[in-house]
């Protein structure tokens, strides 16, 4: 399965390449249609092969996770999805995600107390119109989830958090360092000042960038990073290049083709006439995504992993496995004697 794979030349990476999957949270975001949900799974897979216990957190209303895992219908409290695996997935509920946040302020009060409270009509419709109450108590049940002990030991790790479109991810990840600045001292203050601790250490959290090899998600890409790039408490930790296609021919083959099209043509074979340009329009593409992956490489200052093309939809875990052990190869096999190279990756 051959990869194209950028070099580690001139790349600043803050977790070295190993030890992405040790981190409490990892965050993704990219803009819609890039597979990150996917990605997201896959990864998730991997940490389980490895012996972890990862957590896929959805927020609210998306719900990939259930088709992705074919799995019944996931809720606000975390339930297994991995077949026998040790992987856990939650769709974190607005409603309920405040019930927790009154029942861990309030803890003379009971679940169903809470319920009835933040149930009232008239707060009801406070905390709904009141500004970040939901995006506060959305991170707030992320660092419950990150501190969630079981026997003494972090029941999950990592938590994958599948965020929304750039977007509301940029929105959610900036409330800790905007309520900083409006909040007087008090319990909020208390727990946006824990939010922002546990959101910008790179030894806890990373955020990740998914993104297609094509002109308008590279350069949407691109514009993500200047804007992370330039202050946000979140670090950064890899960018995944989803839907990498496999180069259509050998290196050596390639200089064949120009002869190989004229004597087609000159001989009146159509069929291999067609199927020597489709192989050329192939060549091009490649041609494209390679120098897409320059840009990027050039500059990031964050390792990427080149994912394949694959299928993984309705062919169950061992495809997202598959995807999973990809994408953590291609970070340690980065090779600084190349800027790009092809690899003749192992077939899985």
């Amino acid at each position: 399965m051959p990869l194209y794979v950028v070099s580690a030349a001139a790349v600043e990476t803050p977790f070295g390449l190993g030890p992405l999957l040790d981190r409490r949270l990892l965050l993704f975001t990219g803009k819609g249609g890039v597979g990150k949900s996917t990605v997201v799974a896959a990864l998730a897979v991997e940490a389980a092969s490895r012996g972890k216990r990862p957590l896929i957190v959805e927020l609210g209303h998306r719900a990939s996770m259930r088709t992705i895992f074919a799995a019944p219908e996931i809720g606000h409290a975390p339930r297994p999805v991995g077949e026998g695996r040790e992987i856990w997935a939650a769709n974190l509920d607005f409603e309920e995600a405040l019930v927790d946040y009154v029942v861990e302020h309030a803890r003379f009060l009971g679940r169903s107390a809470a319920r009835t409270i933040t149930g009232n009509r008239a707060l009801h419709g406070l905390f709904r119109a009141a500004p970040a109450v939901r995006e506060t108590v959305m991170l707030n049940k992320l660092r419950l989830f990150e501190r969630h002990e079981t026997r003494g030991r972090p029941t999950w790790g990592p938590i994958l958090v599948d965020l929304d479109a750039t977007g509301h991810a940029l929105m959610l990840l900036d409330m800790p360092q905007i309520l900083d600045g409006l909040l007087a001292d008090g319990p909020l203050r208390g727990l946006v000042e824990v939010l922002t601790g546990l959101f910008t250490d790179p030894a806890r959290t990373l955020l990740n960038l998914v993104t297609l090899p094509a002109e308008v998600p590279v350069q949407e890409t691109l514009e993500l990073y200047a804007r992370l790039d330039r202050g946000r408490g979140v670090q950064l930790g890899a960018v995944f290049v989803n839907q990498v296609p496999r180069p259509p021919l050998r290196r050596e083959l390639r200089p064949l083709l120009p002869g190989l099209a004229r004597l087609a043509a000159d001989a009146g074979l159509r069929a291999l006439a067609c199927d020597l340009e489709l192989a050329a329009r192939a060549l091009a593409q490649e041609a494209q995504v390679r120098e897409l992956v320059v840009r990027l490489r050039d500059a990031l200052r964050v390792p990427l992993s080149l994912l394949p093309r694959l299928d993984v939809h309705g062919r169950g875990i061992p495809a997202l496995q598959t995807l999973g052990r990809a994408a953590m190869r291609e970070l340690p096999r980065l090779d600084a004697s190349d800027p790009i190279r092809t690899l003749a990756a192992e077939d899985e």
